[in-house]
């Protein structure tokens, strides 16, 4: 997440990456996604409008710890506000909606690098009209947040980063998770302080709807030798977001 401009800059290559990923893994992925992947270039749509307010970083300024994170709260922002102006064309139901997204990504640890492994697992949706949205979200958690350590990696022949992402609507909850490989349980573990410091920096004591329950819903853990963000949302209390009337 060095640049984020760099990522949108190479989109194409991103695409190609997944592609490469359902061939590496036998075409084992499904069809839908392999057919995402390969035929069509994603575009914002009108309704959605997300935005890339952070990023504005000189060229090969290293992003922060609290880069990571604040840019982690505004991509899930802006993709729970967008479902909320799709839900207000009749676009998306959230009564009825369900979708999951995953994928698992390798990246060489190269500057400015956004070409690797990238291995498509999940892409299930009920509503076609929701993929440009899922799409778009699906770019923004590619690399991890650039919180994942340069570890040895032999499929790659040299060190890189791991990370694994997961998204899904079902009707318990919205939920979110994004997984990053560090060197050492001892890495992983020391790093849950500084992210909980810098999200309590972060956090708002009074934001609107949808920004309020995101802070109120992540959490930060370690497993070994990874790392999860994870957002949780109750089904229940996505109605008062997606109301008509809701700013």
């Amino acid at each position: 997440m060095s640049n984020r401009k760099a990522h949108n800059s190479v989109l194409f290559l991103t695409t190609l990456g997944v592609y490469l990923g359902l061939v590496l893994v036998g075409g084992t992925a499904p069809q839908t996604l392999a057919h995402s992947a390969t035929t069509r270039h994603f575009e914002i749509s009108d309704e959605i409008e997300f935005g890339d307010e952070l990023d504005n970083k000189p060229d090969g300024e290293v992003s922060t710890l609290a880069d990571s994170v604040g840019v982690y709260l505004q991509d899930v922002e802006f993709f729970l506000s967008g479902l909320r102006r799709l839900s207000r064309v009749n676009k998306f139901d959230p009564a009825t909606d369900s979708f999951e997204v995953s994928q698992s990504t390798l990246l060489p640890c190269i500057k400015d690098n956004r070409v690797g492994s990238y291995t498509a697992e999940t892409f299930a949706i009920n509503n076609e009209q929701l993929r440009p949205a899922l799409e778009y979200f699906s770019k923004r958690l590619t690399d991890g947040y650039s919180l994942a350590d340069c570890v040895p990696n032999a499929r790659l022949g040299g060190e890189a980063t791991s990370s694994r992402f997961v998204f899904k609507l079902d009707k318990s909850a919205f939920a979110v998770e994004v997984r990053v490989g560090k060197a050492s349980a001892h890495n992983a573990a020391s790093i849950i302080g500084q992210l909980n410091d810098t999200f309590r920096r972060l956090a708002v004591a009074n934001g609107d709807g949808v920004r309020q329950k995101i802070y109120e819903n992540t959490t930060f853990r370690s497993e070994n030798d990874q790392v999860f963000i994870v957002t949780r949302l109750a089904r229940g209390s996505l109605d008062p977001l997606f109301a008509k009337d809701a700013k």
